[in-house]
């Protein structure tokens, strides 16, 4: 099987790094990516048209476009997001792009942007994509049965499973890193300081910590506060699990896949009833509990929120139980 992904993430590349032509939508994850893109030049686009063209690739993977995002873009990026839109505008000019760089090959959609709604833009431009999947996939927006058949939630994942941190000893209960950038972080911010006066280990450092550094603090904590930012689902959820720590994780406040289960990998909290730092404290006295739930935390998350394992998923999606994905997808594999 060969791809063509055109994503941030490089799921399929991760994959299948031989067969799997990747060119990066977006910045780095991490500064040390487990797989490089191809490097971005004229020669690299042309030559993937021209296998396009040539319908070389049996699933050509393609990002959601969202013109609206302009924040820390790269020029190419920005002039290519501006032709989309202007494309996209115009129903004729979005059958020709199809018929003239899509074609027949079966394509599906990466929507991984913080937006609870489905961009129109990639919408209007890509009418025939195989499926769409949806990182955050509001499922009471969507009430077109014919839509809901051709949309997919997809979950975030660890960016790189090599920072697997060995076993530490556990010196913090409670961790939380991040921007504070609405009410329910820095209401977590604030439970997470007020229960340093009963005698609680809190780590809340005030500035981005180098990656290595900010997975070894997550294995030394017990705990980790993992609320909300601009989008409900967040890589400090896996990231937490992936470290042998507890995510506790505010409950999303519309309908939407929730991959970790409450009490098995994680807890979840109401932001806006319960008192986190009650429900911390009572967290903190079955040690032998979250150690039970570290471990099994970590085993789902490398079985199914590797950038490897989420491509399996839409593969699935995509072909099913087909032979092309027979050699894909492990025995115990499971869609969630």
């Amino acid at each position: 099987m060969r791809i063509l992904e055109i994503s941030r993430s490089g799921f399929f590349k991760a994959l299948r790094p031989d067969s799997t032509h990747w060119i990066r939508w977006g910045s780095p994850l991490t500064a040390d990516e487990p797989h490089r893109p191809e490097a971005f030049a004229s020669s690299t686009v042309a030559g993937a048209l021209w296998h396009i063209r040539n319908k070389t690739y049996d699933l050509i993977v393609l990002p959601a476009i969202h013109p609206d995002h302009r924040f820390d873009q790269p020029p190419h990026k920005l002039v290519a997001k501006s032709m989309l839109r202007a494309f996209g505008r115009s129903p004729a000019s979005s059958r020709l792009l199809n018929r003239l760089i899509i074609g027949s090959n079966r394509h599906a959609i990466v929507d991984v942007r913080d937006e609870r709604n489905l961009c129109e833009t990639t919408i209007r431009l890509f009418p025939r994509n195989t499926l769409y999947f949806k990182r955050e996939l509001d499922l009471d927006r969507i009430t077109d049965p014919q839509a809901l058949d051709r949309i997919r939630p997809l979950s975030l994942f660890v960016p790189d499973e090599r920072r697997l941190p060995p076993p530490r000893g556990k010196d913090i209960d409670i961790f939380f890193a991040g921007a504070l950038c609405n009410r329910i972080r820095t209401d977590a911010l604030e439970a997470a300081h007020s229960l340093s006066a009963h005698g609680l280990r809190v780590a809340t450092p005030c500035t981005p910590l180098p990656y290595p550094e900010f997975m070894a603090a997550l294995a030394r904590s017990w705990l980790v506060l993992s609320p909300e930012g601009h989008g409900w689902d967040c890589y400090r959820h896996y990231e937490a699990c992936l470290a042998g720590s507890v995510p506790v994780i505010s409950r999303p406040r519309y309908r939407r896949r929730l991959y970790l289960e409450d009490g098995v990998h994680c807890f979840y909290y109401d932001a806006d009833r319960a008192s986190l730092a009650d429900q911390l404290l009572a967290l903190l006295v079955d040690k032998g509990r979250l150690v039970r739930m570290a471990e099994a935390g970590q085993q789902h998350v490398l079985a199914n929120h590797t950038r490897s394992a989420v491509a399996r998923y839409m593969l699935k999606e995509i072909f099913g139980e087909s032979p092309a994905t027979a050699d894909l997808l492990p025995e115990n594999f499971s869609s969630r």
